[in-house]
């Protein structure tokens, strides 16, 4: 009897678990983030006085910055190209990866970050394109700086455990230290936001020089990209999975059921005890 009872599970065991493991869709996400086409340019405070408005131009450092952490091990890059020294510095494990570059062109900078499934729990992918121009502005001079920036940020639609932030930001800072503007850009995908953000914008910043005396003046242009991967996906089974899973199941009961219910045997009865005996015929 107990045999009987194991056969049909054998079999429906094994077909249960192949259909309910079912493997998780493919997910991920992308980070971007560059600054280009940037144009520095003066504007004269007091044109009647005689003296020329501008700029010195002292020096222009790019750094370029690459990073990933995954479970089974980190990865780090880095590089300092010249000025007008197209470069790029990347780390990738897998599918992940992360990515800064330059053209060499005042003020290029890009990021780029990939993660995958394969960084892990908690793992993260994220890279950093900047550079720093330092000039000095002359008296009465307006020093205006104009550009382009984008970022975006996406993951696949079923990604709800990555994280994706693509950012640009441009700063002036004085002589002081003190950061007198800064425009900043950001796409975020994470959580119950979308799953894709971007934007595309030109931009103009200017700072002023109102004094008879040269200022110090210095410009940071940073790029940075991030993808951070949270937990494993859970994954779920298809409806057909489901229904398919279900109808083998309650076959197996059934069978069971069958298999140990006891069978009725019919009892054969005497013919001569037959009350009907003379009305049967021979």
């Amino acid at each position: 009897m107990t045999h009987c009872l194991f056969r049909p599970l054998a079999v429906i065991l094994p077909c249960l678990i192949t259909l309910l493991s079912t493997t998780p869709a493919r997910a991920g996400g992308t980070a971007d983030a560059a600054i280009g086409n940037v144009r520095l340019g003066v504007l004269d405070l007091t044109p009647a006085d005689g003296l020329a408005a501008g700029f010195d131009l002292l020096a222009v450092t790019p750094s370029l910055y690459a990073s990933l952490n995954a479970a089974p091990a980190e990865y780090y890059a880095a590089g300092s190209p010249g000025p007008g020294i197209a470069a790029t510095v990347a780390v990738g494990f897998g599918a992940s990866g992360g990515t800064a570059a330059t053209s060499g062109a005042l003020a290029d900078v890009a990021a780029h970050a990939t993660g995958a499934a394969n960084l892990g729990e908690y793992g993260y992918a994220a890279a950093s394109g900047n550079q720093e121009v330092r000039l000095t502005l002359h008296p009465y001079s307006v020093l205006t700086i104009a550009g382009h920036l984008s970022s975006q940020a996406a993951r696949d639609a079923d990604a709800s455990h990555y994280d994706a932030v693509g950012m640009t930001s441009i700063s002036i800072v004085d002589a002081n230290g003190y950061t007198y503007t800064q425009h900043t850009r950001q796409s975020l995908s994470y959580a119950d936001w979308p799953a894709h953000m971007a934007i595309e914008e030109d931009f103009t910043l200017a700072y002023a020089n109102g004094g008879a005396e040269a200022q110090a003046v210095t410009l940071y242009f940073q790029t940075w990209s991030n993808v951070t991967r949270i937990a494993a996906p859970v994954p779920e089974p298809s409806m057909a999975a489901l229904l398919v899973a279900g109808a083998l199941c309650l076959a197996g009961w059934r069978s069971g059921w069958r298999s140990r219910a006891p069978k009725r045997q019919r009892r054969p009865v005497a013919w001569a005890a037959c009350p009907w005996r003379k009305r049967c015929p021979a």
